[in-house]
């Protein structure tokens, strides 16, 4: 049904509460956009720490999307963060997840509309 984005983690924690559902798909679309930003800046400054932190934090959020490809880019920018290593694939790895995540906006909204029918 859906290209960019795999329900099944949420529809398991709300357990067919499409209320929480909806709430949780809401909350998506607020902080993703946020968190991006910071790791924008963070990469642009050359904050390797501070960059690891924002992909850490960002592996829970993303177990929500279900997309393998932004999960395999954050954990692979959060490893090279972290370890300082192949720093030159970092942008690539943003782009991944800025770009999909702009791709799966559009499902995100039309789920949350779904659980408000």
């Amino acid at each position: 049904m859906y290209n960019y984005i795999n329900l099944d983690y949420i529809d398991l924690m709300t357990d067919g509460d499409n209320d929480m559902k909806a709430t949780m798909l809401e909350m998506l679309l607020e902080e993703i956009p946020t968190e991006l930003e910071k790791m924008r800046a963070h990469l642009d400054a050359q904050e390797w720490e501070d960059l690891f932190k924002a992909a850490h934090k960002m592996k829970s959020t993303l177990s929500f999307i279900g997309n393998d490809n932004m999960t395999q880019a954050n954990t692979a920018m959060e490893h090279n963060a972290k370890h300082e290593e192949n720093l030159d694939q970092i942008p690539q790895y943003l782009s991944v997840l800025e770009n999909t995540y702009l791709n799966a906006v559009l499902e995100i909204q039309a789920a949350i509309q779904a659980a408000n029918n």
